[in-house]
C-alpha cells in the first residue's frame, strides 16, 4: 500500500510499512549546536519534519515502533500554515489492515513525546492503552528520568507511561533485548539515556529503525553536530556503531524525522545518507 502518509515494503519474509503521522516545522538551528561561522547556508531555514512511525508484519509477530500523535497547536512556531495532518496512527493502521489489537509488542525508541503521546487516547474521558493486547518496551534509563514528570497529572508521560504501567502492559529494557523472530532491541543511548534502536533481519536482509540517532541527513555527515539535550560523546558513540553496522550489512533505515526509506554510504571523511531506491 501506498499513499503520501503511508507507504510498505517487503523485506525478506516481512512487510514494513512506514506511517507518517503529521509534519513539522523545523530548522537545524532549533536543535543543534553549531558555531555560526560553522554553519552552512540554509542552516536556519524552516523545513518540514515527518514524524514517522514503523510496523513490521512478521510470520508469528506484529510490531509497531514508536507511536506518535499529531498535537501541534496552531500558533506553535512549528506549526505549517493551514496544514491539514494525515488522518492519525489507528487510522493508517486500519487503512494497510493492521490491527491495533492485534500487535504483539510496541517498541518506544526513547521518551520524547513524539514518540510515545499514541500509546493511549481518550476513553470515557480517560486515557486508555490503543493497543492493549501489547507489551510496551521502553528503556528503563529513559523511565527512571521520566520519575517527575510521572508525579504531574497532566503531564505526557502521565498520560501515556502511567497508564501503560498501571495496565501491566509496560516492560523496561536494559541493554538491549532479542524478541524472536528476527527482531532485537539494541541500546543507542545519548539522544536521551535509554534510547534504543529497532534490527529487524529477515532472508537475509537488514532494516534498522533508528528512532532519533538522526534526525536529519546533515547530521549523517557532520558527527560533530549533535544536540541541545544530548550527551555528544555517547550519541556520536551510538551513531558510529549503526553506521558501521549498516554498512557492512548493507541496511536500510527509517528514521522517525527523515522522510522515506534511506542507507547509508562511506566517505572519505565519515558517512552519508542517501535515499534508498
Amino acid at each position: 500500500m501506498m499513499t503520501e502518509h503511508v507507504y510498505s515494503i517487503r523485506l525478506g519474509a516481512a512487510t514494513v510499512t512506514v506511517i507518517n503521522v503529521g509534519d513539522l516545522l523545523y530548522s537545524l538551528a532549533d536543535y543543534l549546536i553549531v558555531p555560526e561561522a560553522e554553519q552552512p547556508p540554509g542552516f536556519a531555514q524552516p523545513r518540514r519534519l515527518p514524524v514517522q512511525c514503523v510496523h513490521i508484519a512478521l510470520p508469528g509477530v506484529s510490531v509497531l515502533v514508536d507511536a506518535g500523535a499529531y498535537d501541534v497547536a496552531p500558533d506553535s512556531p512549528h506549526a505549517i500554515s493551514d496544514y491539514q495532518p494525515p488522518p492519525g496512527l489507528l487510522a493508517s493502521l486500519g487503512e494497510s489492515g493492521i490491527r491495533p489489537d492485534g500487535i504483539d509488542y510496541v517498541i518506544i525508541t526513547h521518551g520524547h513525546h513524539d514518540h510515545l503521546n499514541g500509546v493511549t487516547q481518550q476513553h470515557d474521558d480517560r486515557p486508555a492503552p490503543c493497543f492493549p493486547g501489547a507489551r510496551h518496551l521502553f528503556g528503563r534509563a529513559d523511565w527512571d528520568r521520566a520519575q517527575a514528570a510521572l508525579q504531574e497529572p497532566d503531564s505526557v508521560e502521565s498520560r501515556t507511561l502511567a497508564v501503560l504501567h498501571r495496565a501491566g502492559l509496560l516492560d523496561l529494557v536494559e541493554g538491549g533485548r532479542d524478541l524472536g523472530h528476527g527482531v532485537q532491541i539494541i541500546a543507542a543511548p545519548g539522544e536521551s539515556p535509554g534510547h534504543q534502536i529497532v534490527r529487524i533481519h529477515s532472508a537475509g536482509q537488514t532494516l534498522y529503525c533508528i528512532g532519533d540517532l538522526y534526525h536529519q541527513p546533515d547530521d549523517v555527515a557532520h558527527l560533530e553536530w549533535q544536540t541541545a539535550w544530548a550527551d555528544a560523546d555517547t550519541s556520536r558513540a551510538s551513531q558510529q556503531a549503526l553506521a558501521e553496522a549498516a554498512l557492512r550489512e548493507q541496511a536500510l533505515l527509517v528514521a522517525t524525522h527523515i522522510g522515506g526509506i534511506g542507507r547509508l554510504e562511506r566517505t572519505a571523511t565519515g558517512y552519508i545518507w542517501v535515499a534508498a531506491s
